[in-house]
């Protein structure tokens, strides 16, 4: 892999271009790593809001009308709702797992198959989260698997 770094004082805006021959499971990470950059989420916790970094964000979860999200050792209620949370992340490492749960698969440490035709995703901090079985195939295939 080749890169260029290119300064232009004559810019108002940093620009990043990615040229391959063809799409790879290599080139879509190197995209959404770039597109992780800068972006927040915002969530309320003890009357005041946070703003997170979405690499930091393990899950967003809808639970009797509210939205939250979980980190590492803190839980945020969200300012968005999940609809409008999965459109942000629409070409980044997040996917719909279920129709009340949105979850980052860079915390996934692995999944199993479950009862149903349903999966098991354990995170890396050992928390399971199921992926219905509406999803499964989505996640295997973002997943690579």
């Amino acid at each position: 892999m080749k890169l260029t770094i290119r300064e232009d004082p004559n810019i108002n805006e940093t620009e990043v271009s990615v040229v391959c021959p063809k799409m790879t499971a290599e080139v879509e990470e190197i995209v959404a790593n770039i597109g992780l950059i800068g972006q927040t989420f915002a969530g309320k916790k003890e009357g005041a809001t946070f703003f997170i970094p979405a690499s930091d964000i393990f899950y967003f979860e809808s639970v009797d009308g509210n939205t939250f999200f979980y980190t590492e050792g803190e839980i945020y209620e969200a300012t968005a709702r999940l609809y409008k949370i999965e459109e942000s992340l629409q070409n980044l490492k997040f996917a719909r797992v279920s129709k009340t749960v949105i979850a980052n698969l860079r915390k996934m440490r692995c999944i199993m198959p479950a009862q149903n035709s349903r999966l098991v995703a354990t995170l890396i901090n050992d928390e399971k989260i199921v992926v219905s079985r509406q999803y499964v195939s989505e996640i295997k295939k973002k997943l690579g698997v």
